[in-house]
């Protein structure tokens, strides 16, 4: 008598109802694909299943914005030459000028924080062999930042400290003292926004929106950063008579992206 043997197909099809009929249905697929939710919602917000319940997955956006309060500018000197002792005497006394620029226009010693201090060497190459030469370039940079309040005077202070003996500015951050408030405010506009997006996803549906069963959220604050100021870039230490510059102060924003899933009912 010959051996009956199933194709390997039908006995896989066998296994899967014995998982079915032991576990229980497997879950639906989702409801509706995601290029159909983008056409409804605008931004990639889809119908999901967890296989616990379904929902609707909206993200929003929410901005805040505010007037500066302080100012934080950067500067120093960047010096270079074949003596480390004279370079650091020279920066050394340059600083100190600048500081005392600095502290002319109110800065006071609580606001202001060395950001950098370094001296490295450079070993000069010969063009033509690729070798190196006897010669060694010291390189020396050293910068402060220092932060006021007196936001109409930045320009005015930036000519000073340049003139005194700066020459290297390398930023212009305008923020706030506490950001606190504003990311509220942010997270608020953005929980409204992504309920106006799942409310009228739930309206193209028929369905009605029920409560929110999950929330995650992200961004921060992003200062805004002035041009940089054209006065006394770039090394060598001479003298110059710096104009002050014009610095606008623009605005101080805050972002806050939320993505929340709603129950639907």
């Amino acid at each position: 008598m010959k051996k009956l043997r199933l194709p390997i197909v039908a006995l896989s099809v066998m296994a899967l109802a014995a998982i079915l009929s032991s576990c229980g249905s497997l879950n639906p697929l989702p409801t509706l694909a995601a290029r159909d939710a983008s056409a409804l919602a605008g931004g990639g917000s889809v119908i999901y299943n967890t296989g616990a319940q379904e929902g609707i997955v909206v993200s929003g956006t929410g901005v805040a914005s505010a007037d500066p309060q302080v100012a934080q500018v950067i500067f120093g000197v960047e010096l270079q030459g074949q003596n480390p002792d004279a370079l650091v005497a020279e920066a050394a006394e340059k600083m100190e000028a600048a500081m005392a620029a600095a502290t002319s226009f109110g800065i006071a010693e609580d606001k202001t924080r060395t950001t950098n201090y370094s001296l490295w060497i450079e070993t000069v190459y010969n063009p033509e062999t690729g070798r190196p030469t006897d010669e060694i370039i010291y390189h020396l940079s050293h910068q402060v930042q220092v932060t006021t309040d007196k936001i109409a005077s930045v320009g005015e202070m930036l000519s000073g400290i340049v003139n005194a003996g700066a020459n290297a500015v390398s930023g212009v951050n305008f923020t706030v003292e506490d950001s606190g408030s504003l990311v509220e405010q942010a997270r608020a506009a953005a929980l409204a926004d992504a309920k106006a997006r799942a409310q009228h996803i739930a309206e193209q549906l028929g369905v009605s929106l029920g409560k929110p069963i999950l929330v995650t959220e992200g961004g921060g604050d992003y200062p805004v950063y002035a041009e940089r100021a054209a006065v006394g870039m770039g090394g060598g230490g001479m003298a110059m008579d710096a104009a002050a510059p014009t610095v606008t102060a623009g605005s101080f924003s805050v972002s806050v992206n939320v993505q929340v899933v709603y129950e639907i009912r």
